[in-house]
């Protein structure tokens, strides 16, 4: 794997100023306001804060026109929350935004809430006519707005443990999948989230008063947020994530916390408390990566293995049996039977 470059500074989500930029330049958004300020160093929060509204704005403004309707505006995005805010538990409120996003249909997409068992799944719409990586990037901001709104009214983040995509390439998404610590699918019909339902009985327990200060950066402020909108495991998973995209040695805890700020001791403990830990998040990075290389391209198991860090095929077997209890061959003729892989190769698009 390629050596690693350390980040400008570990309070930034890794990757995703470079990301960002390169899109914009790739879609042909539109130019920043001349007469606007000068933009920050994109390494502080606020520069980072700035960055990411200017460019999730103009790729928005870009995919709206090739969709033939605008987007939703800011003061109606404000005025949603407000409502939301009446509402008496997170179940209601969930409704609450489903039939505020109707009214202003087709520019608030559609929002949909189905209980089975003890699952709560939320789906998000945005009913574009095409897809492209500007509008994935656009939509999957937005449904992590929803993830951070919904924890925020019951005071508690929602957690998913499962998360999906209606865009059909994977690295286009990259590096905000880190954002929410979990299993993502790409290539559905929708985006959306499924989470325990339990927490739809949660009150509402949030006041009108405290809407303005959630509401500034709201939703861009990713770095130097409090653990309920960003844990610490999730942005350790977010910088094991963006490493191996780029075909990297995943980084050690040491040089984890030193990009975190923190001292190594102290994100072993922060990751504790979250039931969580270095060797489980980059199994899972491992595991997550490798069975994505299975089922989405026909590279032999020793190049998936080469891709993943193993020092040989066989190496890769055991582990991969350890995650998941059957043999890369297997896994992989049981899982194209039941649903045909998307390409032959590994898609690698326009991430950073």
């Amino acid at each position: 794997m390629k050596q690693r470059a350390m980040p400008s500074s570990g309070r930034v989500l890794p990757g995703l100023d470079a990301r960002l930029l390169s899109e914009l330049t790739r879609s042909g958004a539109p130019p920043a306001d001349r007469d606007a300020q000068p933009r920050e160093d994109a390494a502080t929060t606020r520069g980072f804060v700035a960055l990411y509204r200017d460019a999730i704005e103009r790729l928005e403004a870009q995919v709206a026109r090739g969709n033939g309707h605008p987007p939703m505006r800011k003061q109606e995005v404000d005025l949603m929350c407000r409502c939301l805010l009446s509402c008496a538990t997170l179940a209601d409120a969930i409704r609450c935004a489903h039939d505020f996003c109707e009214m202003l249909t087709p520019r608030a997409g559609a929002l949909s809430l189905s209980v089975r068992d003890t699952r709560a799944t939320f789906r998000m719409d945005s009913l574009r006519r095409t897809r492209s990586p500007a509008a994935c990037l656009v939509d999957l901001t937005g449904l992590f707005c929803y993830l951070q709104l919904f924890g925020w009214l019951i005071g508690q983040p929602l957690r998913p443990d499962e998360v999906w995509l209606g865009h059909p390439r994977r690295d286009d998404a990259m590096p905000l999948l880190g954002l929410f610590n979990a299993p993502v699918d790409v290539g559905r019909k929708t985006y959306g989230f499924s989470f325990d339902a339990a927490r739809l009985d949660h009150r509402v327990i949030r006041q009108p008063g405290e809407l303005d200060a959630f509401l500034v950066d709201f939703p861009f402020r990713l770095i130097d947020a409090a653990p309920a909108v960003v844990s610490w495991a999730q942005q350790v998973r977010g910088f094991l994530d963006a490493a191996l995209a780029r075909e990297q040695a995943l980084p050690a805890l040491a040089e984890l916390a030193a990009w975190l700020g923190v001292s190594e001791a102290t994100l072993r403990r922060r990751l504790a408390t979250e039931g969580s830990g270095y060797h489980v998040l980059r199994e899972q990075c491992l595991a997550d990566a490798a069975q994505r290389c299975l089922h989405e391209t026909d590279w032999p198991v020793t190049r998936v293995a080469a891709f993943l860090g193993f020092g040989g095929e066989e190496a890769f077997r055991r582990a991969f049996v350890r995650w998941t209890g059957i043999a890369p061959s297997r896994f992989r003729r049981e899982r194209t039977a039941s649903n045909p892989p998307v390409s032959s190769d590994m898609k690698r698009g326009a991430g950073p």
